[in-house]
C-alpha cells in the first residue's frame, strides 16, 4: 500500500508539472513547433534531453580566441546583467525589452542587408520560426559550389538570422565571433547550439553557433546588433567587406 501511494503522488506530481511547463511553453508565444499540447510534448521530452543545459549556453571553451572580425574584439562589453531567456524552440527573452520604437529599426537593418547584397542575400520566411522573416544566404550563392561558404550555411539551410516578436535575434557568427559576443555578455548560445564534438551536433539542422543576441534597447545597442549582423553575413557568405547603410 505504502508504494502505490507514493507511486499515485508521484505521478501526480508529475502532471502538476507538466501542465505548468505546458503553461510556460504556451506563454513563450507561436515559433517553430505547433503551438499546442503536441508541440510541447515534442519538445518536452523528444528535444530537451539533447538541449544544452541553463548554464552551458555561455560555454565558449569550443571556440577560438582568435580569428575573428575585428569590429566583434572591439564590441564593448554589453551594460548590466543579462537578459533572461526561456525555452528552446520557441526561444525567446523573457526581461530586458527593447521599447518598441526599436521594433522598425531592426526590421529595417535586415531589409537593407538583403536590398544592398541581392546576389548573396535574400529574404523569405524563417524556415526554423516559420512565423518570421529571415535574412538568408541567397538559393543562388549557396548552390554555387563556392568554397569559401561555411559549412554552418549549409547545415542552416542558408538562414542567418531573424528577429523574434520580443525583438531577440537568432543569429549564426563565425565561432570566433561567437567567443566574442557570449563573453562581453550580448549574446548567449541556443540551447541546441551544442559543441561540434557532441555526439548530437547539429541535431534539427542547428549548428554550434546559433546565438540568441539580446534585443537592442537603444540606438548604441543597435549599432552593435549591426556590427554583429554584418559579421554573421560575411561569415555565412564568405564574403568580406560586408557594410550596411
Amino acid at each position: 500500500m505504502p508504494t502505490a501511494t507514493a507511486t499515485t503522488g508521484l505521478f501526480s506530481s508529475f502532471l502538476i508539472w507538466c501542465f505548468k511547463d505546458y503553461r510556460a511553453y504556451l506563454a513563450l508565444g507561436p515559433g517553430g513547433p505547433p503551438y499546442n499540447l503536441k508541440g510541447w510534448a515534442w519538445i518536452t521530452f523528444g528535444i530537451r534531453p539533447f538541449a544544452l543545459s541553463q548554464s552551458g549556453v555561455t560555454l565558449v571553451t569550443d571556440y577560438p580566441a582568435e580569428g575573428g572580425h575585428l569590429a566583434m574584439e572591439r564590441l564593448p562589453h554589453r551594460r548590466g546583467p543579462r537578459a533572461t531567456l526561456g525555452g528552446i524552440a520557441p526561444h525567446r527573452q523573457l526581461s530586458q525589452h527593447p521599447p518598441e520604437i526599436m521594433r522598425n529599426q531592426i526590421i529595417s537593418l535586415f531589409q537593407r542587408a538583403a536590398t544592398q547584397y541581392p546576389d548573396i542575400l535574400s529574404l523569405r520566411k524563417s524556415l526554423y520560426e516559420r512565423h518570421h522573416d529571415a535574412l538568408f544566404v541567397s538559393q543562388k550563392h549557396l548552390e554555387s559550389g563556392d568554397p569559401s561558404i561555411p559549412e554552418t550555411s549549409i547545415i542552416s539551410r542558408g538562414e542567418i538570422g531573424h528577429m523574434h516578436p520580443d525583438m531577440s535575434v537568432h543569429l549564426y557568427l563565425s565561432p570566433a565571433d561567437a567567443r566574442q559576443a557570449i563573453t562581453k555578455e550580448w549574446a548567449e548560445r541556443h540551447r541546441l547550439a551544442v559543441p561540434r564534438d557532441s555526439w548530437v551536433k547539429n541535431k534539427y539542422a542547428v549548428a554550434d553557433t546559433y546565438l540568441m543576441i539580446y534585443g537592442s534597447r537603444d540606438e548604441g545597442e543597435l549599432a552593435h546588433l549591426k556590427v554583429m549582423v554584418e559579421s554573421a553575413i560575411c561569415f555565412m557568405t564568405g564574403r568580406e567587406g560586408i557594410k550596411i547603410v
